[in-house]
Formats: structure tokens, sequence, C-alpha cells
């Protein structure tokens, strides 16, 4: 996955998860979870989950929604 992520445009793609790259225009919203953890909704319906190991990612493009 890392040579995938590094070949990505950052602007554009961002890792969630150890196995899950996101491409950041497809997100829907972000939910956070009973024991803290958050998901990630897509706008094709889909659901993954955000890694603690990259929540720092997802704050930098979405802010204050985490």
């Amino acid at each position: 996955m890392s040579d995938v992520e590094k070949r990505l445009d950052p602007l554009r793609f961002v890792r969630i998860h150890r196995s899950a790259i996101i491409n950041i225009d497809r997100v829907e919203s972000l939910e956070r979870t009973v024991n803290g953890d958050y998901r990630v909704f897509l706008k094709d319906g889909s659901t993954l989950p955000l890694s603690r190991n990259y929540k720092a990612a997802m704050q930098a493009r979405f802010g204050d929604q985490i």
C-alpha cells in the first residue's frame, strides 16, 4: 500500500487505514463511533474504518469534523 500511496496525488488521496486509501472528493461524511473511533462514509454508500494511526491526515483535510 505504501508504494501505491506514494504514486497518488496527496492533494486528492489520503490513507485512512493500513488497507485503505480514499479519494477525498468521494467522502460524504465522517462519524464517531461509540468507542471513540471514526467511520468514513463515501458517496457511493461504502463505509470504511478510520484508523487511529491515520486520523491526523484526515484532521488536516477535514478539520473540525473530526
